[in-house]
């Protein structure tokens, strides 16, 4: 999927942002200025927030960096809701339709970051979530995948890669997704 700068500059326009004389967008004279808080001394989160920024300066939006104490990053920032944009990582489950709805439903849970939620999707995750038959499931989670689709409270930006290393002979173990290590048959190749 490629970075559309001619559809994000006509959805600003839509949205009334017109385009100034330094290509920066504003709506009645007033710079669209967006800040993006980060954990100081991070580096992945700072590359990530610095390419954020040189993107959206491609369409007119200026993106300030707020890097803040990476110790209370989560606990003065993100989880009190004290930013306006942030970014990091997630680490994946076995179980994603599970584990992935206190990020979305009910707007209270502490990991919904974002504090917004739709209420249809409590009732399709409690279907989902007591669902035994893996295609139903599947359906269920299209339409919980729709309704996030419609309301878009969390942008993900790429998938992070496991990658290990392990000596020459080593089997049935490395970078696994959403699975967990069978270690009954992790060993040594004879």
């Amino acid at each position: 999927m490629g970075f559309d700068t001619d559809k994000s500059k006509a959805l600003l326009d839509e949205l009334g942002y017109t385009e100034g004389d330094n290509g920066a967008r504003e709506k009645d004279g007033v710079p669209l200025v967006l800040t993006m808080t980060i954990p100081a001394e991070t580096a992945t989160n700072k590359q990530r927030a610095v390419q954020v920024q040189a993107d959206l300066k491609d369409v007119g939006v200026t993106v300030e960096l707020n890097e803040v104490p990476a110790a209370g990053f989560f606990s003065d920032y993100v989880i009190p809701g004290d930013f306006e944009m942030t970014g990091f990582s997630w680490a994946g489950t076995a179980f994603p339709i599970s584990s992935s709805e206190a990020l979305f439903s009910p707007v209270d849970s502490e990991s919904n970051f974002t504090g917004i939620t739709d209420e249809s999707l409590s009732g399709l995750y409690d279907q989902a979530n007591t669902e035994l038959d893996p295609e139903a499931r599947l359906k269920i989670a299209d339409k919980i995948d729709k309704v996030l689709a419609a309301y878009v409270p969390i942008i993900p930006l790429a998938p992070l890669p496991n990658v290990y290393a392990v000596k020459d002979g080593l089997v049935n173990y490395g970078a696994e997704q959403f699975e967990t290590v069978d270690w009954t048959i992790v060993g040594w190749k004879i």
